[in-house]
């Protein structure tokens, strides 16, 4: 496994042939991160999380989640420097955590202009910001799958120690957004808004993260049928 690994990203980073929509560096970059992390207990124990179980999908679904958290940082730097909503949970990871999951709901409005102007995390233009959370906790019920934990775990142990995390967390990044000077609130509109524009970003970034994992599979494929070829070799004497 960790031979292929390092075969992988040696491919990656002197990759002449790639997907032109694919930085082959931050593949590289991503897929060596999360080799480290998704296979290891310790990994997972930073969130109170018992996990002893794993395979390449949740490797795949790693990668897909970091390229696309590294696309929004490469796009909107100084987000890095806004703060957290929460104690442990920066901001920045909760605008990809929102656009990640409105990527695959296609021209479904998020409506947060509407939510903070209505100044209620309990009202229905407020129900699909309120995704953010989840309406659950990551620590009773494993979801392993899923944007949070693969991009920072110390924002998992921030929203699990939330009471009523779902109106919580909401709020929190409703503050943060209020405390941020305009263009930053523009950038962030940029990506959360409901225009034409902030959908489109929203589906490239996701089109884009999707490809790279396609890479590495492809690529993984390519090494393992070289691999299995080479023992066939050497097992018959060619």
């Amino acid at each position: 496994m960790k031979f292929t690994i390092k075969r992988l990203i040696a491919l990656f980073l002197t990759s002449i042939r790639s997907d032109a929509q694919v930085n082959m560096k931050r593949l590289a970059e991503v897929t060596k991160s999360c080799q480290q992390d998704v296979f290891s207990k310790e990994y997972y124990q930073q969130m109170l999380l018992d996990v002893d179980q794993w395979d390449n999908n949740d490797l795949e679904k790693c990668i897909y989640c970091r390229y696309y958290s590294s696309l929004i940082l490469d796009k909107f730097p100084e987000l890095a420097l806004t703060g957290d909503i929460l104690p442990g949970y920066p901001g920045y990871v909760a605008v990809g955590q929102l656009a990640s999951i409105f990527s695959y709901y296609g021209h479904t409005r998020m409506q947060l202009l509407d939510c903070i102007i209505a100044n209620d995390t309990s009202s229905d233009v407020c129900s699909n910001c309120r995704r953010i959370s989840g309406g659950t906790k990551y620590r009773s019920n494993g979801l392993i799958l899923s944007y949070l934990p693969y991009v920072c775990p110390s924002c998992v142990v921030a929203h699990d120690e939330v009471s009523g995390s779902q109106e919580a967390i909401l709020k929190a990044f409703i503050e943060w957004f209020l405390k941020l000077d305009k263009p930053q609130r523009r950038e962030v509109i940029s990506i959360l808004g409901d225009e034409d524009e902030a959908i489109q970003l929203r589906y490239s970034l996701a089109n884009e993260s999707t490809k790279a994992v396609e890479e590495y599979r492809k690529t993984r494929a390519r090494i393992e049928q070289q691999e299995q070829e080479r023992r066939r070799r050497e097992l018959l004497g060619d």
